[in-house]
């Protein structure tokens, strides 16, 4: 602890000067106790002398007293911080903002470190106690709550496995985030994959049946509206005449309206 009386005899607190009254005494005590008179307090023309004296006597006391608080304080931040190394902690909107950087992997497709993201957010030497932190996955679980709009998280509950938060530091939380983001994406990949094969495979079939639709018009002599409308007449609906001849369902409609 710093205190006054480790500084130099000529920063020293002088003593009451002996030749000044009781009030003036009370006075000086209040300048030595910090108390700066205002423009209003130094319209009295005693307060303002005994004020001067005293800056003359006291003004290089008055610099070293500031400057031993300043160190004073200091001290105490030093020790404070080496008794709480895990001061400095994230608040809940940084925690949804560092829980929305681990979904966007779901975008980008690449992982970033989980210590990255909270760099973003903190000063570097508080990032690892930060990180290393425990019971942290109430804060997590209401960051994913708060980001339950982002397209990782709609698509998971759309794949029928929503994303969840069992890890209890950010390190690991925001790590599973990314990979559980990614997992989300990579099966959204392969849906879509397989429905454009799909609709690719469905569009294959309808030309083959229109071509074999066409060909045997040409063999038969008969024309696809003549068999759109037999087939009608042998009770098939118009879409699995649609499908069997080929074409679309508006077209065997127009074929079946003009045959009337």
């Amino acid at each position: 602890m710093f205190d006054n009386i480790d500084l130099p005899t000529q920063f020293s607190t002088s003593e009451i000067p002996s030749d000044l009254n009781k009030i003036d005494r009370m006075m000086w005590g209040n300048f030595q106790g910090g108390w700066i008179p205002s423009a209003n307090d130094l319209q009295a023309h005693s307060i303002k002398v005994l004020y001067e004296r005293y800056k003359t006597l006291h003004g290089r006391d008055d610099m070293k007293a500031a400057v031993a608080d300043k160190l004073r304080a200091e001290s105490a931040i030093r020790r404070i911080a080496m008794q709480n190394p895990n001061r400095t902690s994230l608040n809940q909107s940084q925690v949804t903002r560092a829980v929305k950087t681990s979904l966007d992997v779901y975008h980008t497709g690449e992982a970033k470190p989980s210590i990255s993201i909270v760099r973003d957010l903190l000063p570097g030497k508080d990032v690892k106690p930060v990180m290393s932190r425990p019971q942290q996955r109430k804060r997590m679980k209401k960051a994913l709550k708060a980001n339950a709009s982002h397209p990782a998280v709609q698509t998971a509950v759309a794949q029928g496995n929503p994303i969840r938060m069992d890890a209890d530091t950010l390190s690991s939380g925001l790590m599973s985030l990314q990979n559980a983001a990614m997992v989300v994406r990579k099966l959204n990949d392969h849906e879509q994959r397989l429905a454009a094969e799909e609709a690719a495979t469905a569009d294959l079939a309808r030309r083959v049946a229109e071509l074999e639709s066409r060909l045997l018009a040409a063999e038969t002599g008969t024309s696809l509206a003549e068999k759109a409308v037999a087939m009608q007449a042998g009770g098939k609906k118009q879409q699995e005449i649609a499908n069997t001849l080929g074409v679309s369902v508006n077209t065997v409609k127009s074929w079946l309206r003009r045959s009337k």
